[in-house]
């Protein structure tokens, strides 16, 4: 029989199977509960290990970056007084310190030296790096943040930071700022160390502290410069901040830790599953069934696509969608179900996907892949031109071959970064290389043993020999000149040891053609991106054009050296100091003659040119009483070699001439006193009528007088006193006639030195008349003398200028002698003032003078008498134009000759009084 169950076992059936239930919901409930206690517990330990781990990774990472941004200042700093000394023959170890310092520095891109006005002298880039990539290609500082920075550290003397500022082309800079300062001229400049902010929180120190957190530098306005990641996290579940000194700036280096669940959760997390997995399998197997199971798969599988951060989507077979996951619709717009794929993708990669889907339609195909650029889901209408409303998709297709319906399971990957990365790094090498190419200098790079690794194009251009035929090649090269194999391979073995000089070495090269040209060599070392070395780059230049030009020049300077050390003149070349300096002044160049009379010291050219300038006479000579010498100098403002203002001397030796001049003068005056001589020995006869008058006179009158004192006192009478008056007044006169023929004769002829002074013209004209006369009254002559009231005063020697109008006034005498009875025979002498000078003028009516004579007449020794010696009027030119003047003769044209000379005047206004 067949047991059945009453209601009442039922109802306690179901109850205890409420109650199983009930209690197996409580289990869970009551674990769950747990489990979560347990695992907030957890989280909240692990939450404050982060913290804390957080808060000390990025202590450390500060430290570590201000001790190396101190370092670096530091180093920097020394950097900077060996460039001030750079003048003093170190300026290849300046070079080779920041070679050194930007290879071992990786966050540093550029060190540049700046002068005392801001003027960029020389940059240096790291490897890697050009230079269009940063703001160091113009003249001058450009940055407000750097001008500011270089005008404190002007006024600090101390190493400083610039504020960070943005490149063109959008790289975050900041400049390390260290002054350069010389004892001698204080200021020099600045040493310049460009940091990249993105290499910064690129660098080593922070690898392990990168991986784990998201860093970034902010600035005082809390915005983000530079981040470690391309993409900024929106929520940051921990994040934490300290300032930078240095380098200063209100810059902060900002933590964030990515909201990635901590290890030890993880591990419990998987326990926790595994337990209650087990407990749900234990406790709930025997309530679900299958169908809940397959629901709980579904759900998964659903979650996994709806959560995937990639593009999922099922196609059919002709590429008409059928569905798309969230991140899909989110890329590329709403997933519009009928929608062919075609609709999204770019008309220039539509080809593409079409041969992608024909090829995965093919029988046996089930799987296909494919790269493509779709339309961006934020990209609007106007911007569909623009590179960035496209995104490139890498697509992987399967084919479910067991399907009934075929359908196309596709993933999608976003690789815009990587194409862009791609793209710029091809269109990099296609720069460089066409720079390569276009470089006039040869580049050529050999491994360690020496086999060419690398040519360029204009090595190949020099040698003649084509890129295959010298790369792989081992020495001996093809460009080695015949019979130079030796010494080409000791500059290969000095170049394989590193022992090349920083300033290169000059080789012979031999083209492909056989003819040969001079070239320079320089080497440095191939370091890859590891550090190692892997061989030497060499560039070479042709130098055969400079290297004959150079001789050519050298031979020119040798030449024009030469030259000037022949000559019998000093030449010197001086560069003073600015004015305020107290640096000496440089002796540039000196030539033989200058070395010889004043050695090396530029102080000498200083004293002639200093001399030259104040006490010059109207020859510009100057005398050194060091060497006891005249000098002649002459000295000009002219550009050096190297376009600066310089002064160049040259001093001529004229003591000879001097000496010759000053035997000349006492030549001139002994022959001036000679010839006053003469004149009065040519007057003797003259001269003794003339005193023979009053001498007789007085002997007559005296006895005369005693005549008539014995006939009175014979007589008994005495004479009265009015007549013995008259008579001594009358021989008193005669005797004073005598006296001033005497005293004229006396002043004319009596030896004395020459004296230039302020004379009247008066005295001199009658003393002059006075001794004319006396030949004059002998051949019947009259002398009439016109000098006008007024005249200025002569600036002259009174006693020669009365010689020249002596010498004229007998001169003139003397061509009337031979006159017919008859003619006139006056002489005129006129005087009158012209233009600060006085005018003498003395006309005759004899003969006058030949046209031939008149050419000569002023030659030494020519005369027109017989008894004459030719050096009157020679003697009288020379004392005319001693005194500034000028004497010429003049045929009148009623007859007779007339003679001219002019004496400067004294004119009170521009009178000078010379302190010696």
């Amino acid at each position: 029989m067949k047991h059945r169950s009453n209601p009442s076992t039922r109802r306690a059936e179901i109850r205890a199977m409420r109650w199983l239930s009930l209690s197996h919901a409580f289990g869970v409930g009551l674990f769950v509960l747990l489990m979560g206690t347990f695992l907030w517990y957890l989280k909240t330990i692990e939450a404050d290990q982060q913290k804390q781990t957080l808060y000390r990774d990025v202590a450390s990472a500060q430290t570590a970056l201000r001790r190396e941004l101190r370092d670096d200042r530091d180093e920097i700093g020394l950097l900077a007084e060996d460039w001030s000394a750079g003048a003093r023959g170190r300026a290849g170890a300046t070079d080779k310190t920041i070679g050194d310092f930007l290879a071992r520095q990786s966050s540093a891109v550029y060190v540049a030296l700046v002068d005392a006005e801001g003027r960029i002298l020389r940059a240096v880039h790291a490897r890697g790096v050009g230079p269009l990539a940063f703001r160091l290609h113009g003249p001058r500082i450009a940055e407000p943040a750097g001008r500011e920075a270089f005008e404190q550290l002007r006024r600090g003397r101390r190493a400083a930071f610039a504020a960070p500022f943005t490149t063109p082309v959008g790289d975050v800079m900041m400049e390390l700022y260290a002054p350069a300062y010389d004892d001698d001229s204080g200021f020099r400049g600045a040493v310049v160390v460009g940091y990249s902010l993105n290499r910064i929180l690129g660098s080593p120190l922070l690898q392990t502290i990168r991986d784990r957190y998201q860093l970034a530098i902010v600035d005082g306005g809390n915005n983000t410069l530079v981040s470690s990641s391309l993409f900024e996290t929106e929520f940051a579940h921990l994040t934490y901040e300290l300032p930078l000194d240095p380098p200063g700036h209100g810059l902060r280096l900002r933590a964030l830790a990515y909201d990635l669940q901590p290890r030890l959760i993880d591990r419990s997390l998987v326990a926790a599953v595994v337990g209650l997995s087990l407990a749900i399998l234990a406790t709930l197997l025997m309530l679900w069934s299958h169908a809940r199971r397959r629901l709980f798969a579904e759900y998964e599988r659903d979650r996994l696509f709806t959560l995937s951060p990639d593009p999922l989507c099922v196609f059919e077979i002709d590429g008409t969608l059928v569905r798309a996951n969230p991140a899909f619709e989110s890329a590329l717009g709403a997933g519009e179900r009928r929608r062919r794929i075609d609709r999204w993708v770019h008309p220039d990669d539509r080809e593409a996907v079409s041969g992608a889907l024909a090829r995965i339609s093919q029988p046996g195909a089930s799987s296909a892949s494919f790269e493509a650029r779709f339309r961006a889901h934020d990209a609007t209408s106007e911007a569909v031109g623009a590179a960035s409303a496209w995104r490139w998709l890498h697509w992987s297709l399967r084919r479910d071959p067991d399907a009934q319906r075929p359908l196309l399971y596709a993933v999608a990957r976003d690789v815009t970064e990587r194409r862009s990365t791609e793209q710029a790094l091809a269109a990099e090498t296609a720069f460089r290389r066409a720079m390569e190419d276009s470089m006039l200098t040869g580049m050529r790079a050999f491994d360690m043993h020496g086999r060419i690794t690398y040519v360029n194009r204009a090595f190949c251009r020099m040698v003649g020999f084509t890129e295959q035929e010298l790369i792989g090649s081992p020495p001996p090269y093809r460009y080695w000149p015949v019979g130079s194999a030796a010494s080409n391979r000791e500059n290969l073995d000095r170049v394989l040891r590193g022992d090349t000089p920083p300033s290169g070495f000059e080789v012979k090269v031999r083209r492909k053609d056989g003819s040969l040209f001079d070239a320079r060599m320089y080497v440095s070392a191939l370091i890859d991106s590891e550090g190692r070395q892997t061989g030497w780059m060499t560039s070479m230049t042709d130098v055969t054009e400079p290297k004959r030009i150079r001789e050519q020049l050298a031979a020119a300077h040798e030449r024009f050296t030469t030259v000037l050390d022949e000559l019998d003149v000093a030449v010197s070349v001086v560069a003073r100091p600015p004015e305020g300096s107290n640096d000496q002044a440089e002796l540039l160049f000196a030539n033989r003659m200058y070395r010889s009379l004043f050695g090396v010291d530029a102080r000498r050219h200083e004293v002639l040119a200093a001399r030259e300038a104040r006490e010059p006479d109207a020859a510009g000579e100057v005398f050194d009483p060091l060497l006891g010498r005249w000098f002649e100098v002459r000295s000009r403002q002219i550009r050096w070699v190297d376009g600066s203002p310089v002064e160049m001397l040259v001093a001529t030796d004229v003591t000879r001439r001097h000496e010759i001049e000053e035997q000349q003068r006492e030549q001139d005056r002994k022959l001036q006193r000679t010839s006053r001589l003469v004149t009065m020995g040519e007057m003797a006869s003259s001269l003794a009528h003339e005193l023979n008058q009053p001498l007789t006179a007085i002997a007559n009158y005296c006895m005369g007088l005693s005549a008539r004192l014995r006939a009175k006192m014979a007589a008994g009478e005495v004479v009265p006193p009015a007549e013995l008056l008259g008579l001594l007044g009358k021989t008193a006169a005669q005797a004073a006639r005598a006296g001033e023929v005497i005293r004229r004769i006396r002043n004319f002829v009596k030896r004395s030195e020459p004296e230039r002074r302020s004379c009247e013209v008066a005295p001199i004209v009658a003393d002059a008349v006075g001794l004319a006369e006396i030949d004059a009254r002998r051949y019947g002559t009259r002398i009439t003398a016109s000098v006008p009231a007024g005249l200025p005063p002569l600036l002259a020697d009174p006693i020669l200028i009365e010689q020249v109008l002596l010498n004229l006034l007998k001169n003139a005498i003397e061509a009337m002698r031979e006159l017919p009875p008859g003619r006139s025979r006056t002489v005129a002498l006129d005087v009158t003032a012209h233009h600060e000078q006085v005018e003498f003028r003395v006309t005759d009516h004899g003969m006058g003078l030949a046209e031939d004579a008149q050419q000569r007449l002023f030659e030494p020794f020519f005369t027109t008498k017989a008894e004459g010696m030719g050096i009157g009027l020679n003697i009288c030119r020379s004392i005319v134009e001693s005194h500034n003047g000028r004497l010429w003769a003049e045929t009148s044209e009623g007859g007779g000759c007339s003679f001219r000379f002019t004496v400067p005047a004294v004119v009170e206004a521009a009178v000078v009084v010379d302190p010696a």
